[in-house]
């Protein structure tokens, strides 16, 4: 019987010590995947970054480019008003002559 208790005890110690040893390798598990998924999001906050870095660096570029293309424009568009301006009184002027052509006709 002395035996049969020895065993039970050795039995019982062993197995306490593998359920602690397995509770040991959980939290040890447990905190692995925490930093694997903290790195994770670190890498995948730290692309985000990037990604916007380089969009909001290729509208800059594109917004230089339309800008430039606006003053372009402004030039071009300021100088067809000046000359439309000078179209209308060229105008003025040759309707001016046809009517003192059509008074000195009558």
């Amino acid at each position: 019987m002395d035996i049969v208790k020895i065993i039970t005890i050795v039995l019982g110690a062993t197995g306490c010590w593998k359920l602690v040893e397995m509770l040991l390798q959980y939290g040890v598990q447990k905190r692995l995947k925490h930093a694997e998924i903290r790195n994770l999001n670190v890498q995948a906050n730290s692309l985000v970054v990037e990604n916007y870095k380089l969009w909001a660096e290729n509208m800059e570029k594109r917004l230089k480019q339309l800008e430039s293309k606006n003053t372009l424009m402004n030039k071009t568009i300021t100088k067809q008003r000046d000359r439309i301006t000078e179209l209308e009184k060229y105008v003025d002027q040759l309707e001016a002559e046809i009517q003192s052509y059509k008074k000195f006709k009558n």
